[in-house]
């Protein structure tokens, strides 16, 4: 049974992220119907993870559930952290910013110019509706780390049918959350199996700078 890394760590972050919500809205300018909801989304999240993660129960359908629940609680999270990040009324303190799992802004303004090469993109396993990928460093491709000033890696994605042998124009792809780690998990649902699922990733500085797009890299979904 293989379960996602990915998932895993989220459970607990939405856990704390809810639990805090759901005491401090009022001082995070939260309004009582969408605490209500977020608690809700918390509540049904439950069930879902632990069919996912009992060995009994694990198969295709709550596979499927959970890569589908996974993506719209993390929509939901991530839309409520720019909410309160981003009201001006709010003076949000270091407890805020750990509770709420939002990166506290850094100090310097300077901009950190982005690299001028791309990653080199791989899959390095495709297991069902759990594909992993490794965007290597062209310089060093036998290490793991990000290359010097290197932030975080930037992922695009795009889905066309598997007879499809062209890649992709750049606009149909859709930008995803940036990665923090060079290997990187992209969950799928049931619906994408026998797609073919195509990436592209880019280097981005520490201060958002975005370097050149590495060349596309496609995988059919198990």
């Amino acid at each position: 049974m293989i379960l996602s890394n990915k998932i895993l760590q989220f459970n607990y972050r939405f856990k704390a992220f809810v639990a805090y919500i759901v005491i401090n809205f009022v001082d995070l300018g939260i309004p009582e119907d969408q605490k209500d909801g977020l608690a809700t989304n918390w509540t049904d999240w439950g069930p879902v993870i632990d069919d996912y993660t009992n060995p009994n129960t694990h198969n295709t359908i709550t596979i499927g559930n959970m890569n589908t629940t996974y993506a719209e609680d993390k929509r939901i999270m991530d839309g409520v952290q720019l909410q309160i990040k981003s009201n001006p009324s709010i003076e949000l303190t270091t407890v805020d910013y750990a509770n709420l799992d939002i990166p506290k802004p850094k100090t310097t303004k300077s901009r950190v110019p982005a690299v001028n090469f791309a990653p080199v993109v791989s899959c390095i396993r495709n297991t069902h509706l759990l594909p992993v990928f490794f965007a290597a460093d062209p310089n060093r491709p036998a290490k793991s780390a990000k290359p010097p000033t290197v932030g975080a890696v930037g992922v695009k994605i795009c889905y066309t049918e598997a007879t499809v042998t062209a890649p992709p124009e750049l606009d149909d792809y859709r930008v995803q959350q940036q990665e923090g780690r060079t290997e990187f998990e992209l969950p799928q649902t049931a619906g994408n199996v026998g797609k073919k699922l195509w990436v592209i990733c880019f280097y981005l500085s520490p201060t958002g700078e975005a370097g050149p797009d590495s060349e596309p890299c496609f995988i059919i979904i198990v």
